[in-house]
Order: structure tokens, then C-alpha cells, then sequence
């Protein structure tokens, strides 16, 4: 494994051989028929894995992103927040919180170790 390319989110993960090659063909426009089947497939199979007949959002984003879309879609300006940072994870969310003009109240501890519940 050592002379595989790997990608280092959260991993590292292999990065398959047919992946790499994927990602070297000519790419699928967003608006195109072809896409839509593709987003259409994958909901599908999103539906299955997650036993639900509902239906399902998939974000071409990264975590960041899905931190995002989440946050900015249940709460406003002005909100409280409270936010557990005890690692990479929990000061982004306490970051989004504050760049979106949320009340954030941070419960910390050293990154890596348990948060105290009885804090919140």
C-alpha cells in the first residue's frame, strides 16, 4: 500500500485504481440528462441503505459543506448554540455558528479527550 496515492480525508482511504481512472475522463455537465440519472441512482441507493421510502438530499460538498447547509437551514441569526470543541470537528462547527451570526456558547476540553456532558 505504500506506492498507492491516497487520499488523506478521513483516513488515509485507498483511492481505488478504477476511481483514479474516473477521475481522468472528460467531466458530466451538472444540468446534463446523464448527471440527473446518475444523482437519480444515487438517491436511490441512498434510500435503500437508509431503509426509507423518503426522499433524500445529496450535497456535492464537502463535510465543511454539509456542516454548513445544515446549520444555515435549521437555525438563524441570533440563535443559541452550544458546541462541544474537543477537536478539528467541534471548533468548525463553533466557527460556522459565529460567521453565521449564531449565539455560540464553546464547551471545551483538551482536543482528544471526552467533554464533560454535565457542562452542558
Amino acid at each position: 500500500m505504500e506506492d498507492k496515492q491516497m487520499l488523506m480525508i478521513p483516513g488515509p482511504t485507498p483511492v481505488p485504481e478504477k476511481v483514479l481512472k474516473a477521475l481522468g475522463t472528460h467531466p458530466i455537465g451538472h444540468r446534463s440528462g446523464d448527471f440527473s440519472k446518475i444523482i437519480a441512482e444515487i438517491n436511490d441507493n441512498l434510500k435503500w441503505l437508509h431503509q426509507t421510502k423518503n426522499e433524500v438530499l445529496s450535497l456535492n460538498v464537502s463535510g465543511t459543506g454539509a456542516m454548513e447547509a445544515g446549520m444555515i437551514n435549521f437555525l438563524s441569526p441570533g440563535d443559541r448554540v452550544l458546541v462541544g470543541v474537543n477537536g478539528k470537528f467541534g471548533d468548525r462547527w463553533a466557527q460556522i455558528c459565529e460567521v453565521f451570526g449564531m449565539q455560540t456558547e464553546r464547551f471545551t476540553s483538551v482536543w482528544g479527550t471526552p467533554l464533560n456532558p454535565d457542562e452542558f
